[in-house]
């Protein structure tokens, strides 16, 4: 079905485009289309266009995330160029992964949210319980850099990263509530508040998401959140940003019937304080200082009802749980030398302490140490000619001393033309559970103890070596952009528990090589209209495993339509699609999958209030299979109202 569909999509998209375009030119004019290129704040730490970043950046702004019908981050980024996601809740929180995944966790994209880091090292470095931090409603844009970026963050940086910027406090005075239910026991609720004035402002958000989840997954999932923020404005142009907040997950995990991994309900929780001070140093320089404490909980346990393994084991505690507290403290200082170049410096000292005696029978904890200078430098060697230059010096107890640069040079060919060409290369060191995990279990005596999993803390840094070729174009004031993205990236001595090896243990053993392709195309041929394309074609070859081999789509496509109609009627469809793509215990076979979602909405007046009254259906199409062959996602239809004060 799926590839007959794409292209009446394609066809629908054209032509309720071309419709609304011929109806409305009389009252647009060229000066309505005029804006500069987008700016990126994230790729190399300095605020760029689009057409000037070291790489290929995806850029999903308010509006498109409102009328995408979308209730979470990972949802979103399926729309991405390389991106494959999933809703379930089995092994995290849902997960979002760029060129592929070799196991239950995605580990190899950086995740921050205001610039902060929210893996979680116990989850052997996975970003899916960062992935929930902030409701939509709270968000102003998500930038994605596809491709690797470690010379801006990092080891965690190591195929992407996903920036997820909070809407700024300064423009959220007033409150707004929100509520949604549907089918699929979709039940969610949010409500936020902001105030202020000169030289502060607050504001307070809270918003509940729960359902049934997928077919076949265990159990109901609930998504609880609590996010506070203030900005003040001080002397002399400098800023403080203070942000506190708490989110919490109830969700259902397991197989009815199986002992080993029994039906249970498990809970994953975070808190965060981040503080952030910006000040200039004069007209060309200024200088951030920004501190975070992250705490991280998982609770996941249940007896062990067989005899399987000996009758002294019947009913022994299995458990998962984890405490983690991360502290990170960074120094940032940009520089403008002269009208053709720029940099920026700085410096990160990282903490992470890894607490669970399940996962760590011998030790208990494990604290990992990580210290990183970094520096990128732009150098505008004549007017169509930009070198971005930079790398990360990285430290580490779990790694030990790794070096990640990067050289990216793009030509300004023609007005609204450029072409870039770069290398890169980097590292990730094992997560905390890859490097030193020893998971045993003791009879009910205490004794004979059963070891499933033994690290010996040998396993080193995965590295990766990057070759891409890029073309962003910006056509008739923005009218029509996009961005081509061609890549080789070879990764050595990749993580990877070898097969049929009892105890497990984690080694570096992977190497693959990932070739490809990928594109996203934007067109607004009306104030009011948005087409957004992307395809993608990936190979992974060299991998003895399947999953591996496979993690990845061969080839993906996604369509966004967003047409606003007279008297404030919006409509949307999102569509997107993979072939060829294995799944989690799929059995070493390949599978099609594809969604199709549409999306109405009526903007209101309540009295003096402004609200939206919308209506979503997702998956109009048959069930498909989401992330793991056993599990699938409905049909589900939902209603939702947004009241603004």
């Amino acid at each position: 079905m799926s590839s007959k569909l794409l292209p009446l999509l394609l066809t629908l998209a054209c032509v309720t485009a071309r419709a609304q375009s011929g109806s409305s030119a009389s009252a647009v004019s060229e000066r309505d289309f005029l804006g500069e290129v987008p700016v990126v704040l994230s790729v190399s730490r300095l605020a760029q266009p689009l057409d000037e970043a070291p790489g290929a950046v995806t850029i999903l702004d308010r509006p498109f995330i409102r009328m995408s019908g979308a209730r979470d981050v990972a949802d979103l980024l399926r729309m991405v160029p390389g991106f494959q996601t999933t809703t379930s809740f089995e092994s995290d929180a849902p997960l979002a992964s760029y060129h592929g995944r070799s196991d239950d966790w995605a580990n190899r994209i950086q995740v921050l949210v205001d610039g902060r880091s929210v893996y979680s090292g116990h989850l052997q470095g996975s970003a899916g319980l960062g992935l929930q931090t902030l409701a939509l409603d709270d968000i102003a844009r998500i930038e994605v850099l596809r491709g690797s970026n470690s010379a801006a963050y990092g080891a965690r940086a190591f195929l992407g990263v996903v920036n997820i910027v909070s809407r700024d406090v300064r423009e959220t005075v007033g409150s707004s509530f929100s509520l949604a239910t549907g089918d699929n026991g979709v039940a969610d609720a949010g409500g936020s508040v902001g105030w202020g004035g000169p030289g502060a402002a607050y504001r307070i958000s809270m918003d509940s998401r729960g359902d049934q989840g997928l077919r076949g997954a265990y159990g109901r999932n609930r998504v609880s959140r609590l996010n506070a923020s203030a900005a003040f404005d001080l002397d002399a142009g400098a800023d403080v940003d203070v942000r506190v907040g708490a989110l919490g997950i109830d969700a259902g995990r397991g197989t009815e019937g199986d002992a080993g991994n029994a039906a249970r309900m498990r809970f994953l929780g975070s808190q965060f304080l981040q503080a952030d001070w910006h000040t200039p140093m004069g007209e060309d320089q200024d200088l951030l200082w920004s501190y975070s404490h992250t705490e991280n909980t998982h609770r996941d346990n249940f007896p062990y009802l067989s005899n399987a393994a000996g009758v002294n084991y019947f009913g022994i505690p299995v458990d998962f749980s984890a405490q983690e507290i991360n502290d990170a403290l960074t120094l940032q200082h940009t520089v403008r030398a002269s009208a053709v170049l720029r940099a920026v410096w700085g410096a990160e000292l990282r903490r992470e302490a890894v607490s669970s005696a399940s996962s760590f029978d011998l030790r208990g904890q494990v604290v990992s140490h990580f210290s990183r200078l970094f520096g990128n430098v732009e150098w505008r060697l004549d007017p169509q000619w930009v070198l971005n230059a930079g790398a990360m010096v990285e430290h580490s107890n779990m790694g030990g001393d790794t070096v990640s640069p990067r050289l990216m040079l793009n030509w300004h060919a023609a007005a609204g033309h450029t072409l870039r060409a770069g290398v890169s290369s980097a590292f990730r060191p094992p997560s905390a559970y890859e490097k030193y995990a020893s998971v045993r279990y003791y009879d009910v005596n205490g004794q004979n103890p059963i070891t499933t999993v033994k690290s010996n803390g040998t396993v080193g840094p995965e590295k990766i070596y990057t070759r891409e070729l890029g073309y962003n174009f910006s056509l008739n004031h923005n009218i029509w952009s996009g961005d081509i993205r061609l890549f080789e990236e070879r990764i050595t001595d990749g993580i990877e528990r070898p097969a049929n090896l009892s105890p497990e243990e984690y080694q570096n053993i992977e190497n693959v090589n990932i070739t490809g392709a990928e594109y996203q195309v934007q067109w607004r041929p009306a104030l009011d209209t948005q087409v957004f394309f992307t395809q993608t074609w990936t190979d992974i070859a060299d991998s003895t495993r399947f999953k591996t081999s496979h993690a990845a789509a061969r080839y993906a496509a996604s369509l966004a339509l967003m047409h606003t109609l007279p008297a404030g009627v919006m409509v949307s469809l999102m569509h997107q699609q993979s072939e060829d793509i294995g799944l989690m215990s799929g059995n070493n076979q390949r599978y099609a999958v594809a969604r199709t979602d549409v999306r109405l909405a009526k903007a209101l007046r309540l009295g003096k209030q402004k609200a939206e009254l919308a209506f979503t259906v997702q998956n109009l199409d048959q069930p498909y299979r989401d992330g793991d062959r056993k599990f699938l996602f409905d049909r589900r239809a939902f209603v939702s109202l947004r009241v603004d004060y």
